[in-house]
Order: C-alpha cells, then sequence, then structure tokens
C-alpha cells in the first residue's frame, strides 16, 4: 500500500508526468538513430558475449593445467587465447564505430535543437539570457546525446552480462546463483532513496553550470567596460564565487553518492565473501573443481556488477531527464510562423518595383499585462519616404520597429505591409525578408569586411559589395585598410569607430537590397553631413525604397516626409513646432 500510495503522489505532484514526457521526447531520438543505435548495440553485446565466454573457457583452462582434463589443454588454450584475442579487435572496432556513431548522433541533435531555438518566436525567447541558451544547446544537448547513444546499448550490454551469467550459475548450482544475489534487495533500495535527491542535485549542477556560462560570456564581452572601470577585482571576486559554488556543491553531492556507495559495497563485499565461501567449502568438500570454483567466483562478481551496474545506469536517466527537460522548455515555445512566406516573397519581388508601404492601424502593445506602451497607435510610411519616429529614451521607439518587423505582436490592432494597390499581408515573421534593418549597437561579426557584407547575400560579387560600401560611404576608409574588403574586423569590431561600424552596417543593408530599410539610431555617430549623404545615398539608389528612422538628431528631420512623436502611451504625427518643441525638451 505504500508503495501505491507513493506513485499516487508522484501523479498528484505532476512528477510522473514529467518524466514520462522527457522519455517520450527522447524516445522520438532514438527512433531516428535506431540503425546506428542497434549496430552499437551488437557490438556492446559481442562484448559481453565474449566476456562470458571467457570465464566459461577459464574454467576448463584451470581444470585442464589441474589435471582433471589434461587432455584436452591444448585445445582449450588455443580457445583461450582465441577469444581474448577477438575481444582485443571487437573492442577496437567498437571504440572506433562508437566514436563515430557518437559524433554524428551528438552533432545532428545539437543541430536539430540549434536550429529549434533560432527558430523560436523573440517574444518567447527574450526572457532567457543568451549564455543560458549556449549551455541549454551544448551541454544539456550534448547530455540528451550521450544518454540516447549509451543508455540502451548499456542497459542491453548489462542484461546479457546478467543473464547469461545467472543462467550459468543456476545450471550449474542454483544455491550459488541466490547467495550472488542476496544484496539486490538493498541496492535497490538504497537507489530508491537517490533517486530523488540526485535529481535535485542534477538541477542545482545545470543551472550553476548555466549561471558560470552567462557569466563568462558577459565578462569577455563586456571586459573593455569592465577594464575602464577597474572592476576587474570584483569582477574577479564574483568569477571565484561562482566556482566556489560550484565545489561545494560538487562536495555535498558527493558525500552523499559516497554514503550510499558505502552501502552498497559493503553488502557487496559481504556478498563476495559468502559466495567465495561457499564455492571454496564445495571444493573442500569435493563436489566441484578448482575451475568451477573459479568461474563460481567470476560469475558471482559479473551476477553483482551487471545488477550494480543497471542501477547505476539511474544518474545518467536523471541527468538526461533534467537536460531534456530544460531543452524541452526552450523547444517548446512558440515559433516562429511562416505560413505567409510565398506570398511575402511575391510582394518582396514587386516591391522592387513599386515599392512597399507600412501602415499601423490602431496598435494596442504591452510587454505586461497594464504595463502598456501605447494604445490605438497608428502611423503610416508609403513607398519612397523617410518617415521618423521620435520620443524620449524607452517610450517605445524599438518595440514599434520590432512590431514593424513581426519581432513582437500586436495585442490588438494590426501592422499590415504590401503593394500599393497590390496584395498585403500582416506583419510576421514572413515579412521579415522585406526589410533591411540596422539596430542599435553594434552587430559586426567576426571575419572580414566582405564575409560581414555577403551574410546578408551570399552570392554578391566583390564589385556590389564596394558599391554598397560607397553608398554609405564607407568605401574611402575600407579602401585606406591593407587588405581593403578583406580586411578582418575582428570580434564585435574592435578596430573600428563607431561611425565606421555604423556605416559597414547600413553597407551590409543596402546590399541586402530590400523594399523598406528601418535605421534604429543608426546614424547617431556620424557627423550632420554623413548623415544627410547617407540618407540621400539611400533614397537616391532605391527611389521607391520606404525607410523608416528612429531618431533624435534635426538634421535627419527636415528629410522627412513624416514625424511621429512616440511617447507618453501614443504615436501621434508632429508639425515643425511639435519638432521643435520636442527637441528643446529633450
Amino acid at each position: 500500500m505504500a508503495s501505491v500510495r507513493h506513485y499516487i503522489q508522484r501523479i498528484k505532484e505532476g512528477r510522473l508526468k514529467q518524466l514520462t514526457a522527457e522519455l517520450l521526447w527522447m524516445y522520438a531520438y532514438v527512433r531516428r538513430y535506431w540503425l546506428l543505435i542497434g549496430v552499437y548495440i551488437l557490438l556492446g553485446a559481442s562484448g559481453s558475449v565474449l566476456s562470458l565466454g571467457t570465464s566459461v573457457v577459464s574454467k576448463d583452462l584451470v581444470d585442464a593445467v589441474t589435471g582433471v582434463n589434461s587432455l584436452e589443454i591444448v585445445r582449450v588454450a588455443a580457445t583461450y587465447v582465441g577469444v581474448g584475442v577477438s575481444q582485443i579487435f571487437i573492442n577496437a572496432v567498437k571504440s572506433r564505430l562508437s566514436l563515430r556513431v557518437r559524433l554524428k548522433v551528438t552533432n545532428e541533435i545539437r543541430g536539430d535543437i540549434y536550429e529549434q531555438v533560432l527558430q523560436t518566436s523573440w517574444e518567447s525567447l527574450a526572457k532567457y539570457r543568451s549564455g543560458d541558451l549556449l549551455y541549454r544547446v551544448n551541454g544539456d544537448a550534448g547530455m540528451v546525446a550521450n544518454t540516447i547513444l549509451t543508455f540502451l546499448p548499456n542497459v542491453m550490454t548489462t542484461m546479457i552480462s546478467f543473464g547469461g551469467a545467472f543462467i550459468i550459475v543456476v545450471r550449474t548450482d542454483p544455491w550459488m546463483a541466490l547467495i550472488a544475489l542476496l544484496g539486490a534487495p538493498i541496492s535497490f533500495l538504497t537507489s530508491r532513496i537517490s533517486a530523488k535527491r540526485m535529481r535535485d542535485f542534477q538541477r542545482e549542477n545545470q543551472n550553476v553550470a548555466s549561471d558560470r556560462t552567462v557569466f563568462d560570456q558577459e565578462t569577455f564581452q563586456n571586459l573593455q567596460f569592465i577594464k575602464a572601470f577597474g572592476m576587474l577585482e570584483r569582477v574577479t571576486e564574483k568569477f571565484h564565487r561562482i566556482q566556489q559554488e560550484s565545489v561545494d556543491l560538487s562536495l555535498k553531492q558527493n558525500k552523499f553518492q559516497q554514503s550510499m556507495t558505502i552501502a552498497t559495497s559493503l553488502v557487496g563485499q559481504a556478498v563476495g565473501y559468502a559466495c567465495y565461501g561457499f564455492a571454496a567449502f564445495r571444493l573442500w568438500q569435493g563436489e566441484i573443481s578448482y575451475g568451477t570454483m573459479t568461474m563460481f567466483v567470476s560469475m558471482a562478481a559479473s551476477l553483482r556488477g551487471s545488477f550494480s551496474g543497471i542501477l547505476g545506469l539511474m544518474p545518467m536517466v536523471i541527468r538526461a531527464g533534467i537536460s531534456a527537460e530544460r531543452i524541452m522548455e526552450i523547444t517548446s515555445l512558440p515559433r516562429d510562423s511562416m505560413e505567409d512566406k510565398e506570398e511575402a516573397e511575391a510582394i518582396c519581388r514587386r516591391g522592387r518595383d513599386v515599392g512597399i508601404y507600412v501602415h499601423m492601424d490602431s496598435v494596442d502593445f504591452a510587454y505586461e499585462e497594464e504595463k502598456w506602451i501605447y494604445r490605438d497607435a497608428s502611423f503610416r510610411a508609403e513607398p519612397g519616404e523617410i518617415v521618423a519616429l521620435i520620443g524620449p529614451s524607452g517610450q517605445g521607439k524599438t518595440t514599434t520597429l520590432n512590431l514593424v518587423l513581426g519581432l513582437y505582436h500586436p495585442k490588438k490592432g494590426e501592422i499590415t505591409v504590401g503593394n500599393p494597390g497590390g496584395d498585403e499581408l500582416k506583419a510576421s515573421s514572413s515579412t521579415r525578408c522585406m526589410f533591411s534593418y540596422i539596430p542599435q549597437g553594434n552587430t559586426m561579426f567576426s571575419g572580414t569586411i566582405a564575409d560581414n557584407m555577403r551574410m546578408v547575400r551570399p552570392d554578391a560579387t566583390d564589385e556590389e559589395i564596394r558599391a554598397a560600401l560607397d553608398a554609405a560611404c564607407a568605401l574611402e576608409f575600407v579602401e585606406k585598410l591593407d587588405h581593403g574588403i578583406d580586411t578582418e574586423v575582428r570580434e564585435r569590431g574592435t578596430r573600428f569607430s563607431e561611425g565606421q561600424k555604423q556605416r559597414l552596417s547600413i553597407a551590409r543593408a543596402l546590399l541586402a537590397d530590400a523594399p523598406v530599410m528601418i535605421l534604429d539610431e543608426a546614424t547617431s555617430a556620424l557627423d550632420v553631413a554623413t548623415e544627410r549623404r547617407v540618407l540621400r545615398q539611400i533614397i537616391k539608389k532605391e527611389p521607391h525604397r520606404t525607410v523608416i528612422v528612429a531618431a533624435h538628431r534635426p538634421s535627419v528631420f527636415s528629410m522627412c516626409s513624416r514625424v511621429y512623436k512616440v511617447g507618453e502611451g501614443r504615436i501621434e504625427e508632429v508639425d515643425e513646432e511639435g519638432i521643435r518643441r520636442f527637441l528643446d525638451e529633450f
């Protein structure tokens, strides 16, 4: 009854359902790689069979040497050597093949999870830290892949070792089999006690490892800032504190594991002595040979070891379950919808000839309930226009651009994009093909300038790259570099000034040649003359291009068709007087 109540309680707590979901999620990958896993199981099984064969043959060899069966000594010795050599070659093949299988399966699972994370809705994914996502894709995915690849083979090989040894011993002496399994109930009981604690420990370990990855990543990303403010000592202190937290948790877990190990080892030792004593007694009574005694002791150890091995797989399943739970948390989030992809691409193609409009109509948006950015907000941007968004920092300019890009979705109202007099769609993941986007801050990647440019158009020629750089007023300084467009950018573009990085980002957006361009404070580091020249080049290159720019500087406003002020819970179009008042206030 106590056991029944235990499982009822687990069902009430939702843990059994959660464990089932985790196992089913991992089973989907097992089905995908069943052939490779089957080969792995076959190799492991052959090793177990040969190991059992070695124990049986060793009995005959001992008996032959001690005179019980001396006529067979040559045949038995040859068989013993043959089995041993076969094990060496099978283990070598198994090691080589298992490495190939492990690398293939691990990389494919990581790649699958990586793609799912990238395809997850930005609105859902934004609350997770990048370092945490990085650990889930690498650390957690690696743990799951390793378990998928090794758990079933280990279970099968352990069961073969256990079943083979049990059959051999039972057929020879049932009492020996019974004595060898005396410790099984105690081992099973201790494993049940430790399962919950191990799950809690593993969850803590995963969280600490994720936090450590986040801290390391953010430290190196912001090293210049840390050095500039003289924060090295504080950062180093926090690094050691996180390390110590990990050490303390590992020692705590090890202490618990060792206490369980001592208990099961003492029982195993007692059972081993009992087996050895029983075999010695039977030998003293003349009921068995020396070879049979050797086999008994070997098989009894195999029985105990196999049973402990089966229970020892539990920590692996627990670790994989925690990792699967953390991955499922991400992969179960809403995905970007691409159902309108073909229609969006058709509108984009036509947009290069006639342009694309962007309309926001009566939109309400809030990141959290009752914390509204604005209500009933509307604005319009037509082909060939430059439309500006102004307003205090943190009042919704970047949010508006993210809504237009389909990264966030309105709570009410709609945002539409389409060709004048033609088709239109609601802003979504599918419609992003219509936009070139230059966000705030640094978006340069490691590699050359040409590599960065070709991220948006892999087939772009060197001439097309130079033309885009020229239009963004960047070609002049690029050509002065020793290697021109093949110059290394370095991580986060550290070799360039902020203005140069902005111009490179604008050039990349121009190379994408999208009908709509969005600039989020993308010219803030440029001088006024360069800023005006860049904006003129953008319109001159494509007269039908729609440009939406979030800006503070008056030099931009004079070039705009319309200016909208974002703030105080609304979006409203402002005239020159409204712009002047805004500039006076801010």
